[in-house]
């Protein structure tokens, strides 16, 4: 069971959670700015009891940083636990974010068969047979590709990151932002709900 304190704890967890699932726009594939201050100051005065270098809880940091736009504070999170798979997969969405792509590729080497990445295809597959008209893209390379995630679960990170480097530099249409961002908040919640269970299991 856990202590008043760890109980204090997860209960401001859930609620900057909570704040940020009450976003009213998507996240942008290249956030240029924190979302929230005060929500920022949340995160940064959560106490762990001692446990704030524990792998688990800093990578659910680094996750809490990232959706709140805050890419240099998610940035030092997954710095500090590199080479493990969570940290490793926060890593190279925050360089994606940026749209630093080749490193963002490096990080998703280094994430192996990570639960949440195997479960993406099916994820993406789900989000556009429901949401998307590929048709109205036309048929170029990012139609393509998406096309493939629809009908083959097909997803892979690195084409992920290529459609997102199209549609920041100009390549893609704007009607395609809508989708990648759908996307982007499936891999950021599926990532975000299990890094929250590896620090209260369940």
């Amino acid at each position: 069971m856990e202590g008043d304190d760890e109980m204090r704890n997860r209960s401001k967890v859930d609620e900057i959670i909570k704040q940020l699932e009450g976003r009213t726009k998507p996240q942008a594939l290249s956030p240029k700015q924190i979302w929230r201050a005060d929500l920022h100051e949340a995160i940064a005065g959560l106490d762990w009891n001692g446990q704030s270098a524990d792998p688990s809880v800093v990578a659910l940091m680094a996750g809490l940083h990232l959706w709140n736009d805050n890419l240099y504070a998610s940035h030092s999170c997954s710095q500090q636990i590199e080479y493990e798979p969570t940290g490793d997969y926060w890593h190279a969405i925050m360089h994606r974010m940026e749209q630093d792509y080749w490193n963002s590729k490096y990080w998703y080497r280094h994430v192996g068969n990570h639960p949440v990445k195997q479960a993406m295809p099916r994820k993406a597959a789900e989000y556009l047979q429901q949401h998307a008209d590929l048709d109205a893209l036309g048929q170029g390379k990012m139609a393509s590709i998406l096309k493939q995630f629809r009908d083959k679960q097909g997803w892979n990170s690195n084409d992920f990151v290529d459609l997102v480097n199209m549609q920041e530099s100009g390549q893609g249409p704007e009607a395609a932002r809508t989708l990648l961002e759908g996307l982007q908040q499936i891999e950021l919640r599926a990532l975000l709900d299990f890094s929250y269970q590896r620090v209260y299991g369940n």
